[in-house]
């Protein structure tokens, strides 16, 4: 069963264990704002919270929670849309004005309904989710880990049997591996412990040291992340 997360354990931020290039990776960018390209780029494996005003939008709520349960099932096949905020971005309106001066420029996402947010309990498992219904479902679940090594437990299809069923179910339908390819060695050695990808779905695992949103460092927590839907075609890398 989903429970909210209390607001002190929400992650903000995640870094990997050492050094790493930026292979297959979006590039560093002199301001380094929230996007839907460092979602979907990004080294970072926990879903971040979107930054921007709340919005009042019952129906896009409701929608955004069908697609979420459709796509995990299990503990999200109900009571999903209680535990949503919707967003007008991803940056703050602080950022925003302050990019709105005169000689600045700043290019924002700007969703076409707003971006939802979840952040929730599952167990030991702390879930963090962003997207945008229709388009884009970004999904985290991360625990505590004792060291910065995944162990015996990071098959990404075990644990999607365990916090996602039906994406899981849907997977082992198909071929062995069902339609998603082994990318993990596009990456950094030891950047992802496992990176899988099709054009609208991507699995990824790895361990990631994670840092409050009020800058707290939470500790290592091993992570499980999914991107699902047409916009995970917007970034052309693995």
């Amino acid at each position: 069963m989903l429970h909210p997360l209390a607001p002190g354990q929400v992650t903000g931020i995640d870094h990997p264990f050492g050094g790493y290039s930026f292979a297959g990776l979006l590039p560093p960018s002199p301001v380094p704002l929230p996007s839907r390209m460092r979602l979907l780029g990004g080294a970072e494996l926990v879903v971040p919270p979107p930054l921007g005003m709340p919005l009042d939008a019952p129906a896009v709520r409701e929608r955004a929670a069908a697609e979420l349960s459709a796509l995990l099932g299990g503990a999200f096949a109900t009571g999903v849309a209680p535990l949503l905020t919707l967003h007008d971005a991803l940056i703050s309106p602080e950022t925003r004005a302050r990019y709105e001066a005169p000689g600045l420029a700043l290019a924002w996402d700007r969703p076409r309904h707003g971006f939802h947010w979840m952040a929730a309990r599952l167990g030991e498992w702390r879930v963090q989710a962003c997207g945008e219904a229709g388009d884009l479902h970004c999904v985290s679940f991360h625990r505590p880990a004792e060291s910065p090594s995944w162990g015996p437990d990071g098959d990404p299809y075990t644990l999607l049997a365990e916090v996602a069923p039906a994406l899981a179910a849907r997977l082992a339908d198909g071929p062995p591996g069902g339609h998603l390819r082994d990318v993990t060695a596009a990456f950094s050695p030891g950047l992802f412990a496992v990176a899988l990808s099709a054009p609208e779905l991507r699995v990824r695992t790895g361990v990631r040291q994670t840092v409050g949103t009020d800058g707290t460092t939470l500790g290592p927590a091993r992570v499980l992340r999914i991107d699902a839907g047409p916009g995970c075609r917007d970034w052309p890398g693995p």
